[in-house]
């Protein structure tokens, strides 16, 4: 197939995915964690529809933050995400960042 021309299958997973994506982000601003999990099961049933799935839910989540923030506060947000992200993942002491109670020696 020529460069830039999708396929009937390809297009069709794609509408898959984004169903699949607006499903789980409505179930998860409704706080239904059935609904979400049901969304996932059915979206990570392949290593395609796995793709597909994380590039619709990336896309959707791009538009919406930045229709919300803007294109430079949404950009830095997320550079703030993976900076912050990438500490945690490395910390020797993972859990002290999410213990809610003082810590006494501080």
């Amino acid at each position: 197939m020529p460069c830039g021309v999708t396929s009937t299958h390809d297009r069709r997973g794609a509408a898959r995915a984004n169903r699949q994506a607006a499903a789980f982000l409505r179930f998860q601003m409704l706080g239904d964690p059935e609904g979400m999990s049901y969304a996932l099961n059915e979206a990570l049933a392949s290593p395609q529809g796995r793709l597909a799935f994380i590039t619709a839910i990336g896309a959707m989540a791009g538009q919406l933050g930045t229709q919300a923030m803007g294109e430079e506060r949404m950009l830095a947000y997320l550079k703030a995400v993976a900076e912050t992200s990438a500490a945690l993942e490395s910390a020797d002491d993972i859990d002290r960042f999410f213990d809610s109670s003082p810590d006494p020696d501080d």
